[in-house]
């Protein structure tokens, strides 16, 4: 910087000002925000630094994309007031109970977060609260930490959108429990003939599907093609977790006729409903329905078609380390602990 008195920014650029006194950080950052009553520029503050060329860069920086100062400010708790009303009130899409309920409940779990600023937020504060404990004293479920993760993931993407923050760090942190420490009942010998009597039912294929290749219900709905290897008779896929991710699963016998028409008649997809694929809570609704249209009535969600299958394993003697592998564990923990279910 040469010596003498800076050159003067342009109008509306804003300013580097040196405060008096002995300062740590006496270089202020000053942006013209608004105009008073009389129409005078009133400023902002945009921070203190220790070098004046530091403070320049940051005055350089805000000027490429300008925001308003004071939405940095805003708090989890604000940014969250505005989130919710924009998108289940201001939107004009139509949410269920069901969601909205969800949204809350997430919400609810994330009061150490409540009074910082969301600019603040770091990748450790949503890795807090997603690995806090519950009033047992245990992890947060999967499926509660991933209402969590989605909620954050949202209000970072809205954030981003309104200029509250440069980056989003919720995506850093990861869920820390695997789905399957959920509990489930898998269908019972009778309940799976059931299934057989009535295979040519809609969608009864899809759950013999799931049963007898015990994939998570999000992986294969967003199964590529591709990973459908009709020829060799596999699938690969996988989600959630590293031991999980591309594994490799036989078609079984019994459900391969059933996997070849699904992608013959749905333009290459196999879990498709008029030709376009479905997400997860319509294939659970169609689950749910099936069921009760050939008479099975004992409440089963389609996680309990990945209970059934290792169930079927064990039955028959599979070893547990290829048990693990088919389902995409690392070990045999969450399997014996959750999975195993003794068969009459």
């Amino acid at each position: 910087m040469p010596r003498g008195k800076p050159m003067k920014n342009p109008n509306g650029y804003g300013s580097v000002v040196k405060l008096s006194g002995r300062r740590r950080k006496p270089f202020e950052v000053r942006v013209n925000t608004r105009m008073d009553e009389r129409y005078y520029p009133v400023y902002d503050v945009l921070g203190r630094f220790e070098e004046r060329e530091q403070a320049l860069i940051a005055l350089a920086e805000y000027n490429k994309s300008p925001y308003n100062i004071s939405d940095r400010e805003i708090t989890f708790a604000q940014l969250y007031e505005k989130f919710y009303k924009n998108k289940y009130e201001l939107s004009g899409k139509t949410y269920s109970d069901s969601t909205r309920n969800c949204t809350k409940s997430a919400y609810g779990h994330c009061k150490p977060l409540y009074d910082i600023s969301y600019s603040k937020l770091r990748v450790d504060d949503f890795r807090g609260i997603l690995g806090q404990m519950n009033t047992k004293g245990k992890p947060l479920s999967h499926a509660m930490q991933e209402h969590i993760k989605n909620l954050f993931t949202q209000m970072d993407k809205f954030a981003l959108q309104n200029d509250v923050i440069e980056k989003g760090y919720a995506s850093f942190a990861a869920i820390t429990v695997e789905e399957d420490d959920e509990p489930g009942v898998p269908f019972t010998a009778e309940e799976l003939q059931t299934l057989w009597n009535n295979k040519d039912v809609p969608w009864v294929d899809s759950i013999l599907i799931y049963i007898y290749s015990g994939w998570r219900v999000s992986e294969l709905i967003r199964m590529p093609t591709e990973d459908i290897d009709l020829q060799e008779g596999l699938f690969k896929g996988g989600l959630k977790t590293a031991a999980g991710k591309n594994r490799i699963v036989p078609i079984h016998s019994k459900i391969r006729e059933f996997v070849e028409n699904r992608l013959n008649t749905n333009n290459g997809i196999l879990l498709a409903k008029d030709g376009q694929t479905i997400n997860v809570s319509t294939y659970r609704k169609l689950f749910k329905e099936t069921l009760k249209a050939i008479g099975i009535n004992t409440h089963h969600t389609p996680h309990d078609c990945r209970h059934t299958f290792t169930s079927l394993l064990d039955s028959a003697g599979a070893n547990q380390v290829c048990i693990d592998r088919l389902i995409g564990h690392a070990s045999d923990s969450i399997t014996t602990r959750t999975y195993t279910h003794t068969r009459a």
